[in-house]
């Protein structure tokens, strides 16, 4: 009888310990909420990421020799040489 009863306690403990790892542990119900949260995040921060690649492959497509506008280069320079012309409108580049 005593078997039964220890057998019985230590499924129930058992199963106590399964079910609060089900709602508890690192994958389960009431973590849901941050892991979905966390998702929504990295997909902001991913998206941010593929815009600054895509930034910077534009930026790195005009230093191909080929394809390099003289007019840009000439403005580029100017700048930075302190040559500018007071009609001459200067964004900075970061």
């Amino acid at each position: 009888m005593t078997n039964k009863l220890l057998i019985t306690a230590l499924l129930l403990a058992f199963q106590g310990y399964l079910a609060h790892h089900a709602l508890n542990g690192q994958y389960g119900v009431n973590s849901q909420k941050e892991l979905v949260e966390r998702k929504a995040q990295l997909v902001t921060q991913s998206a941010m990421l593929d815009v600054r690649i895509e930034t910077a492959k534009n930026r790195n497509s005009l230093l191909v020799a080929d394809r390099l506008d003289p007019d840009m280069l000439s403005e580029r320079a100017r700048g930075l040489l302190g040559w500018s012309n007071p009609d001459d409108v200067l964004i900075a580049v970061e």
